[in-house]
């Protein structure tokens, strides 16, 4: 497929990148609402406060992309102390990417949530993704390096539905 990537925004944040948590749904009693929990606790509150304040800072006041949307993110997560000798270098045998929870596909529904109305207006116009989970190096900080795209396609590209 041939795509070409015309509006896009780029941006960092820092912090330690917090899944989306379990979303659950149950009748209240007393109103006879549906409402809706998410399990995600206060680090995830934090980390999508700091997501989309990192967004609405690239964005800059322009609109929201439109569909169809591409997104590359690379996670950058704090390596354990376990990990490194006394004197801060890499232990023999350490992992060189996370390979323990939370697991990528959390971490990126959190990221999204945190983007919708202000990089995009509902994250279903994704439909290109590449997304990397790896240790920070020891002098740098946690956090996330973002970048969204407008993706242009054209009828030459071979995406038009064929006519009978």
């Amino acid at each position: 497929m041939k795509t070409h990537r015309t509006d896009r925004v780029a941006f960092h944040v820092e912090g330690e990148p917090a899944p989306g948590g379990s979303k659950n749904a149950f009748l209240h009693r007393s109103t006879g609402r549906i409402v809706v929990t998410d399990a995600g606790g206060k680090r995830t509150k934090d980390w999508r406060r700091a997501v989309a304040a990192a967004a609405r800072i690239a964005m800059d006041g322009r609109e929201v992309l439109t569909p169809p949307i591409g997104l590359t993110i690379t996670f950058r997560m704090t390596r354990p102390k376990s990990h490194l000798t006394s004197r801060g270098t890499l232990r023999k045998g350490a992992p060189i990417v996370p390979v323990v929870r939370p697991d990528v596909t959390k971490l990126l529904r959190s990221t999204e949530d945190a983007c919708t109305g202000i990089l995009w207006g509902d994250d279903a116009g994704i439909c290109e993704q590449l997304i990397y989970r790896i240790y920070a190096h020891p002098d740098e900080p946690a956090g996330a390096h973002i970048t969204a795209y407008h993706i242009a396609m054209t009828q030459a590209d071979g995406l038009a539905p064929e006519e009978d």
